[in-house]
Parts: structure tokens; sequence; C-alpha cells
């Protein structure tokens, strides 16, 4: 299980914010570590689309000239108290940005690993399952969708980031596609919050077996009993 703290470095590794000892201890954790590799991998997704929705802007006209004054000021005083300059804590405010950026991303998905981790602890029998659901399409490329599947209680939990809106009298739902039904399975509507969130219990309205895959379709609102609309993500089980 990933500690807050290796959270926190992981985080400053992908930004290069780690001195070289720090660095060299943070990748002698990591070589040993898979689901720590795992993170790092998410949190280089995340970086690489926190910086393509940064906006590119012009720098002020007078930037070069308090840059140059600033290098003045550092060269001639070098106490700790007169580095206190945009130098050393833009790095940092970038890391808080990033970070906040991916908590929802990778913080929900550790969350998730200890909730089913606390469930398989209190239930041997619980095997519960972790299906990522993508666009069949590549329409909802940046759509991050998980579903935690436990058989045995014939229940799960689903998980959205970055999902557009379905569109006006429209709703997701969710389907469990079981080899031992000929339609999929209605588990549900799902609804987002205004920034395309969801972490949502689900159901399904029978009983299944053999879970093949889980699926989400664009349906009329209030849902259908079968799939009449396009199906926009899907995922193997």
């Amino acid at each position: 299980m990933i500690t807050e703290d290796l959270q926190d470095q992981a985080a400053l590794y992908v930004l290069g914010s780690l001195n070289a000892d720090e660095t060299a201890a943070f990748e002698y954790t990591l070589s040993d570590d898979a689901e720590l590799r795992a993170l790092v991998r998410d949190l280089r997704e995340a970086a690489a689309d926190f910086g393509r929705s940064v906006p590119a802007k012009q720098p002020p006209p007078d930037l070069k000239r308090r840059v140059l004054r600033e290098i003045a000021l550092e060269k001639q005083a070098r106490s700790p108290r007169s580095t206190t300059t945009a130098a050393n804590w833009l790095p940092w405010a970038i890391a808080a940005a990033f970070i906040a950026f991916c908590a929802i991303l990778v913080v929900d998905r550790v969350r998730l690993q200890r909730e089913l981790a606390v469930a398989r602890a209190t239930d041997p029998l619980s095997q519960a399952m972790l299906v990522t659901l993508a666009s069949p399409s590549g329409e909802r490329l940046d759509a991050k969708v998980t579903v935690a599947w436990q058989p045995d209680r014939q229940r799960g939990i689903i998980t959205i980031v970055n999902m557009p809106p379905p569109g006006p009298g429209r709703d997701y739902q969710l389907w469990a596609v079981d080899a031992n039904h000929k339609d999929p399975i209605s588990a549900g509507i799902i609804h987002l919050d205004s920034n395309g969130v969801a972490r949502i219990q689900f159901k399904p309205d029978q009983a299944v077996a053999q879970i093949k895959a889980f699926a989400i379709s664009i349906e009329r609102e209030g849902g259908v009993t079968k799939p009449e609309g396009p199906i926009v993500m899907i995922g193997n089980a």
C-alpha cells in the first residue's frame, strides 16, 4: 500500500523537484514496488494533461528586467532569507497545483484499493476485481473510469473523472455484460457533478455470474431496460 509520503515524493519526482540524494532513494524504492511504478505512470500522464490544460500566455514586458534584478540581488546577498524569490517558491507552487490536479485521479484510486483491501480482510471470500473502461471511439480520451466489482456480493463501485455531460435530456447508464444473459443488465443511472466526476455504489438489476464486461451508454433521461443509445465507455473483465 502506498503511503501519503510516497505519494507526495512521487509527485515531486515526476516534476523533477527532488534533489540528487532524494531521487536516488526514491528510485531505489521505485525499482522494487510495482504499485509505486504504476502511480508514477499515472502521475506522468496527469502531468501531461495538466501541461496541456494551462493556456499559453505571453510573459509581461518587464519580466526580463525583473528577473535580471532578482539575479543581481541574489548574487549580492546569498543568505537563506534573501533567497525567498519567485525562483524558490515557483516550483513548489507548481508542485502544489500538480498534486491537487492529480489527487482526484490517483488518491481516489489508492482509496479504492484500500477499501477493497478492507473488504477482503473482513470477508476472505470476497474476490473483488478492478475493470478499467475506455472509449471505443476515442472521443472521450480524457475520461478515467474504473469499476471495482465484488461478484460474491453482487455489487460494485464506479469511479469517474473528466467525463463530459451526456447532453440535454440524456443520462449515462451503466451496464453489466454477463455470459449467461442475452442482453446487458442495467446497473443504474450515473449522475456526474459539474466537474465530470462521480463515485457511485451500484448493484445490477439481476444477478450476474460470469461478468464479461462493463459498459456505459448514453440513454434517454431516466434510463432504459435495454441499451438503445451509443456505448461510450467499455472495459472487459
